[in-house]
């Protein structure tokens, strides 16, 4: 189990339930954190190793109550996936055969029958997010859905798009979002909450009364390391270069003033650079491409000064294999004379950032001592994994193995899902006692009692920084090393994540205070009835036990004075938040306002009025949604991507089918193609995109381009890509939308399948019904068979209908021979009587067809006969 463990004192406390299975302690500040979750949509922070999970398990629980419906657990891996079905099996008291995993290993075929037979389904979000938007599986089934690691649940991420869907299918379900660290800024922690619909928070610190008693010694060092001179020596000409490049750039206007040079100023150059393209500035293209190698150099320095030499010669060798596939931007990267030089003078060298050989000596002293530690090496960088495990591999005692992400980049290739779980599974059980991990280690995993965690550098992240610590010291005391190079970014980014750390306490604090979460009118009251704590002696209820153990703990650790840090620490007693409030409107949630005074006849506030005004208005608009029935058909391509997710989630019915053209086809009249600025430069390139807006054209729908703009790069001309578009809607008459972004083209497709939908159910109802009588029906009928009859038999006596259609034909055949021959119609029209066929006017003479026409119409017919033919006519 993820927790830690209980101080030895007497019999331990279990809870008692009857989905739960024997043997899950009872800690009050879980408790407290299970009647949030069951009161309403909770978010819950919780320090790593102190037992969300079983949080987790006790929601669960009570959930299975409601037997025709089922809880969805969302992890960002199948790693975490596994890890939570396995132990969900262990605790939750239900058959094996009903906690079933949803992932993307399962083929699409199989996945609905798993959907239907399973009662607690571990999913990763990609699966659900792609099923529930193409309608494969509906979230209306889930009353529970619980997001593991929920600080992904920003932008477009996956985590996100479910949170979406979810809300908008089942707006009665109810969401428990569990993570250590929810955000570093308040704009980040309201996204997480808004977009998963988060009522209430339920925040527990470690240095609270209710969790010191389970806290375990975590040491946190720092160690420091001067780079050698040799080092320096190398590093020097190449800052010097890239100095000179960056004072040209300034020169040039398109970079300010700056002490130090960062990512993010080397983007902000960039897009000033593309603006300037655009604008036809001839100085775009040149400051385009010395951007473009500044920050190469800029990453090529960092790897130096933080990785080592490996590392970065790693990176520029991985540069030249790029170049060899014909990418000229890094040729002409490697081709600068300092980099040439800097890679001869490297190429004999060994390892010279003394990173490396600490990282040597620390594990070699560990695994000496005690034979039975488990080592976590946390890297950024993929080369960095690479020479650590060349490194250790020599080293007695240590069996070292890599954990790496399933992306494969040039020839470093990733690891499977199959692979990763058996990676882990080996750590697990010690037949592996060191791992060297890249950012997908860092969330969740269930590495028992890693004893030692090495941070080769620090991360600039608060999440990220909370969740590598929380990988130690979760069942008994470890250690946390953090390697920092003196002089380097590796100083800024420490800094930065204990400041972002510390400012993430003092947020949630402040936006429980402010009131800034929405509402939930249904919230569950005697949320814990149904469960019971068992003491040695005595079973009590566990609302008795959470406030016997508040009272005991309390005083047992009183609390220090407050501090930035333990402000959080006041909200520990979970309290009901009221509704959304103006931004003038901060005051604390204990203030009364002027408003609550003013009370009508009927006893109510005006905020009270104003909140059922709310509801009965919101109620309106949802019926109004479901009167409207907007669907739209989006092509199997673009299943998977984020916009049809996007489109899901705001209440459209989207149907999957391969389309011939386009990309998105909405009510069968409007056909749009849906272009990235990325995708619309290479289809220019290939002349893919004129070809499928002529295809477009020529169908029978309305046809739209729709461009999603973004950072459009140098390759191509500006002007190519506006004489492009010019032609596209000029020449073709294909009209042309940009949208900044997916969510943004969700919102558009959204609005005209809205606008067609109204359109056609108007057309519906001006449509008067009349009805036909069962005499009209036979007459028609009666009609009907006589013409089949005729038409079947042949018959001389033609009715009216045959009529037509000979002499329809007869005027198709007219028109096929003017076009042939370019003769006169009234011409044409005598020769097919009297020949009864274009094949009848051909089999014959010119000798006897010069009876028939002119010597002009002769000579425009003689070119379709043989020369054996015309020598006749001669």
């Amino acid at each position: 189990m993820l927790l830690n463990p209980r101080p030895q004192v007497g019999t331990m406390p279990t809870i008692i339930h009857p989905f739960l299975n024997s043997g899950v302690e009872a800690r009050a500040y879980q408790i407290r954190a299970a009647k949030s979750g069951l009161s309403s949509s909770t978010l819950m922070v919780m320090p790593t190793g102190f037992g969300k999970t079983a949080v987790e398990w006790l929601v669960m629980a009570e959930f299975l109550k409601f037997e025709h419906e089922k809880i969805v657990l969302i992890a960002p891996t199948t790693g975490l996936v596994a890890q939570q079905q396995r132990m969900a099996r262990e605790m939750i008291n239900l058959e094996p055969e009903y906690i079933l995993r949803y992932t993307g290993e399962t083929p699409p075929s199989k996945r609905r029958e798993i959907w239907d037979v399973g009662r607690i389904l571990m999913a990763t979000p990609q699966v659900i997010r792609n099923d529930a938007a193409s309608g494969k599986i509906s979230l209306k089934d889930v009353s529970l859905i619980i997001f593991d690691e929920a600080h992904h649940a920003t932008g477009n991420h996956a985590y996100a798009q479910v949170g979406d869907l979810y809300l908008n299918q089942n707006q009665k379900g109810y969401t428990l979002a569990a993570t250590a660290s929810p955000g570093a800024t308040k704009s980040a922690i309201l996204e997480v909450a808004k977009r998963l619909g988060i009522d209430r928070f339920d925040v527990s610190i470690k240095d609270e009364a209710l969790l010191k008693p389970y806290a375990v010694t975590l040491h946190n060092d720092v160690i420091n390391l001067e780079l050698p001179n040799t080092l320096k020596s190398l590093i020097y000409p190449l800052e010097e270069h890239q100095t000179r490049e960056v004072e040209s750039i300034q020169r040039m206007g398109f970079m300010g003033p700056v002490k130090n040079i960062t990512s993010k100023i080397i983007t902000d150059a960039q897009m000033a650079a593309s603006r300037a393209i655009s604008r036809r500035d001839a100085r775009g293209y040149n400051a385009a491409k010395k951007i473009a190698d500044i920050r190469r150099m800029h990453m090529l320095l960092d790897l130096l000064k933080t990785q080592g030499l490996k590392a970065a010669l790693a990176f520029l060798e991985k540069a030249e294999d790029e170049g060899r596939s014909g990418e000229r931007v890094t040729n002409r990267f490697l081709a600068i004379p300092v980099i040439h030089n800097f890679r001869i003078s490297a190429r004999d060298l060994d390892e010279l950032h003394p990173k490396s050989q600490t990282v040597i000596d620390m594990v070699t002293e560990k695994v000496s001592n005690n034979p039975s530690s488990r080592i976590l090496i946390f890297t950024e960088y993929r080369y960095t994994v690479n020479n650590l495990i060349e490194s250790l591999s020599g080293v007695d005692g240590v069996k070292v193995s890599k954990f790496i992400g399933q992306s494969t980049s040039g020839k470093q290739k990733g690891m499977t899902q199959k692979q990763q779980l058996a990676r882990l599974e080996e750590f697990r059980n010690g037949e592996i006692n060191v791992l060297v991990a890249t950012s997908v280690g860092e969330e969740g995993l269930d590495v028992p009692a890693a004893d030692l965690v090495l941070m080769y550098e620090p991360v600039p992240s608060a999440i990220r920084s909370i969740q590598r610590r929380g990988r130690t010291a979760r069942q008994r005391s470890g250690t946390v090393k953090t390697l920092i190079a003196n002089n380097t970014r590796d100083e800024y980014v420490s800094r930065a994540a204990r400041v972002r750390e510390r400012k993430m306490y003092s947020n949630l604090s402040d936006i429980e205070r402010q009131q800034r979460l929405n509402f939930r009118t249904n919230m569950r009251s005697n949320s814990l009835d149904a469960f019971s704590v068992r003491l040695e002696n005595e079973d009590i209820s566990a609302e008795d036990f959470l406030e016997a153990e508040i009272s005991r703990l309390e005083k047992l650790y009183p609390k220090k004075p407050l501090t930035s840090e333990t402000t959080a620490s006041k909200s520990q007693k979970t309290t009901t938040l009221s509704a959304v409030v103006d931004p003038k409107d901060k005051r604390p949630s204990n203030q009364t306002g002027l408003d609550d005074f003013f009370n009508e006849q009927g006893g109510h506030s005006v905020k009270e009025k104003q909140a059922a005004i709310a509801n009965v208005v919101n109620g309106i608009v949802d019926d109004l949604h479901d009167e409207i029935n907007t669907s739209v058909v989006i092509d199997h391509r673009e299943a998977s991507s984020t916009l049809s997710a996007y489109i899901s989630s705001l209440g459209v019915n989207v149907e999957y089918q391969n389309l011939e053209t386009g990309d998105i086809l909405i009510h069968n009249d409007i056909i749009i193609e849906r272009k990235t600025a990325r995708d619309l430069l290479t289809s220019i390139i290939d002349q893919r995109l004129f070809k499928q807006c002529l295809r477009m054209r020529d169908s029978n729908q309305q046809p739209l381009l729709l461009i999603e703009l973004g950072e459009i790069g140098n390759s191509v001309h500006p002007n190519a890509v506006m004489g492009a578009l010019a032609h596209i809607t000029l020449d073709l008459g294909v009209p042309i939308i940009t949208t900044k972004d997916s969510m943004e083209s969700a919102y558009l497709i959204y609005l005209i399948a809205r606008k067609m939908s109204k359109f056609t159910q108007a057309i519906r109802d001006h449509i008067e019904y009349q009805p036909v009588d069962d005499d009209t029906i036979k007459h028609l009928c009666d009609v009907a068979s006589i013409e089949i009859s005729e038409m079947v038999n042949q018959s001389k006596n033609k009715v009216d209908f045959v009529s037509r259609w000979s002499a329809t034909g007869r005027s198709k055949q007219i028109e096929l021979l003017v076009n042939i021959t370019d003769i006169d119609f009234t011409v044409c029209e005598r020769l097919l009587n009297k020949y009864d066929s274009i094949a009848g006017v051909f089999k014959n003479d010119l000798s006897v067809l010069q009876h028939d026409v002119d010597a002009a119409d002769l000579e425009r017919l003689s070119k379709f006969f043989s020369p054996n033919h015309q020598s006749k006519l001669l």
